[in-house]
């Protein structure tokens, strides 16, 4: 019966490899239709966050010179969310990521593991770069609203700096991109940002970051009066382009956690080890009943 029980268990960890193997092989479907509400953004305040619940969204918050402070990278709506990758971008000269936390909504509900391929804090470049699949027992993505990640930020220097997000890419556990329509597998519904005043209170309208020649650091000044002294909003690499939580994501060149296209590998990945989550559970509960059979 032990050798039976062996050679079942090999062949179907074959079988498990070599889906995994066509998974990481096969090109994506490509042009999926976007999820009508789903969305994501910045709270720049994470105060009230729970794991799958937003409280108060805030598109700014001020700190002083040296003070350390929670913010969240969330999603609204999300249906069969199963990995995420994206960069967050940030003025290295007003800030830098000290911790990070992407164990929050993807953890919720049904037992899941974390695979975190992230960057490393802590982050002090302007760009941090965020690769997380949750690989849950049944193989099923999440759904809901939540923070996908929350960082730790300190304020290094007096100044201003929008938070904002480029080459997001959402997949779910089919390993397709969710609101790809153009088929680059870039997210291309709302995508938010938000702002950081270091030494100066927020103004009481945010501005839209102004674009730059490509050749100079993106700057933005803000729309509403202020003193003199009031610090340059500077952006990041993917600056935003219009008022917070309604601009589409920046379509820059995918990062190198995908493919030319943005393919999702942190997707593949998790489908794969979904495959064989499954597959030892299948092994199992066929030992059983051959127990009861014999």
């Amino acid at each position: 019966m032990g050798g039976l029980f062996a050679r079942i268990v090999l062949v179907i960890a074959c079988l498990a490899l070599m889906a995994a193997l066509a998974t990481l092989s096969s090109p994506p479907q490509r042009g999926r239709a976007v999820q009508a509400a789903t969305a994501l953004g910045i709270d720049a305040d994470a105060t009230g966050n729970g794991d799958t619940s937003l409280g108060n969204i805030d598109a700014c918050v001020s700190v002083a010179p040296g003070q350390t402070f929670d913010i969240d990278i969330f999603v609204e709506d999300a249906t069969d969310l199963m990995a995420w990758q994206a960069i967050f971008n940030y003025d290295p000269s007003v800030l830098r990521v000290t911790e990070t936390n992407t164990e929050l909504l993807l953890v919720s509900g049904e037992p899941a593991r974390i695979i975190d391929l992230s960057d490393l804090p802590p982050g002090q470049d302007g760009s941090f770069e965020f690769a997380v699949v949750a690989v849950t027992t049944s193989g099923a993505g999440h759904n809901g609203t939540g923070p996908l990640a929350r960082l730790k930020l300190e304020a290094v220097a007096a100044g201003t700096s929008f938070l904002a997000l480029s080459n997001v890419v959402l997949g779910d556990s089919s390993s397709q991109a969710i609101g790809d329509v153009n088929g680059d597998d870039i997210f291309d519904g709302p995508t938010g940002y938000a702002q950081v005043w270091v030494g100066e209170p927020c103004p009481g309208a945010l501005p839209s970051p102004t674009p730059a020649p490509p050749t100079e650091t993106p700057e933005a000044t803000p729309a509403t009066t202020a003193a003199s002294s009031s610090p340059t909003a500077t952006l990041g690499p993917g600056q935003p382009t219009s008022t917070p939580g309604v601009q589409p994501s920046p379509q820059a060149t995918p990062s190198g956690g995908g493919d030319d296209n943005g393919f999702p590998w942190a997707v593949a990945v998790g489908a794969a080890a979904a495959t064989l989550v499954a597959a030892v559970a299948a092994a199992l509960i066929f030992r059983w009943l051959l127990r009861r059979a014999g």
